[in-house]
C-alpha cells in the first residue's frame, strides 16, 4: 500500500498543483481585469466630467449668442422694415415713371406726325417759292431790259446801264 498510497498521494498532489496553477492563472486574469476596469472607470469618470464641463460652457455660449442675436435681430428687423418702405417708394416711383414714359411716347408720336406734316408743308412752300422765283425771273427778263433803259434817265439811280437779272431759276435738290 505504500506504493499505492504514495501514488494516490502523488496524484492528489498533482491535482492540487494543477488546481493551484489554475487558481493562479485565474487570479492573474481577475486582477488584470480588475485593474483594467479601474483604469476604464477612472477614464470614464474623467470623460463624463469633461463632457459636463464642456456642455456647461456650450450652454453659456449659446445663451450669450442668443442675447446678441436678440439685440441684433431687432436692429435687422428695423432695417428690413426701412428697406420695405424704400422698395415700396421705388415701386411707386417706377409706376409713375412708367406712366410718364407712356405719355412721352404718345407726345413723341404726335410730334412725329406734326414733323411729317411740317415736312410736307415745307416741301409745298419750297415748290411755291420755286414757282415765284421762276415768275420773277421771267418778269425780270421781260421788264428788266426796257426798265434798264429808262433807269438811265432817272437821276436817282446808278447810271451804269441796264440792271442785271438773276442767271435763271434755282431748283432745289
Amino acid at each position: 500500500m505504500s506504493d499505492e498510497s504514495s501514488s494516490e498521494f502523488n496524484e492528489v498532489r498533482e491535482e492540487a498543483d494543477k488546481a493551484d496553477a489554475r487558481s493562479k492563472r485565474l487570479e492573474l486574469i481577475v486582477y488584470t481585469a480588475l485593474v483594467a476596469f479601474i483604469v476604464l472607470a477612472i477614464y470614464g469618470f474623467w470623460l463624463i466630467t469633461s463632457l459636463t464641463r464642456d456642455v456647461g460652457q456650450l450652454t453659456q455660449e449659446i445663451t450669450q449668442m442668443t442675447q446678441v442675436m436678440d439685440r441684433d435681430m431687432s436692429t435687422i428687423a428695423g432695417h428690413m422694415a426701412s428697406m420695405d418702405h424704400q422698395m415700396t417708394d421705388i415701386n411707386n416711383t417706377m409706376r409713375v415713371m412708367n406712366e410718364e414714359v407712356a405719355v412721352i411716347a404718345g407726345n413723341t408720336q404726335s410730334m412725329d406726325a406734326n414733323i411729317g406734316s411740317m415736312t410736307r408743308d415745307t416741301s409745298v412752300m419750297a415748290g411755291s417759292v420755286v414757282g415765284m422765283q421762276q415768275d420773277m425771273w421771267s418778269l425780270n427778263r421781260n421788264v428788266g431790259a426796257p426798265m434798264g433803259m429808262m433807269n438811265m434817265f432817272n437821276p436817282f439811280t446808278d447810271q451804269s446801264g441796264p440792271v442785271r437779272g438773276s442767271p435763271g431759276p434755282y431748283y432745289p435738290r
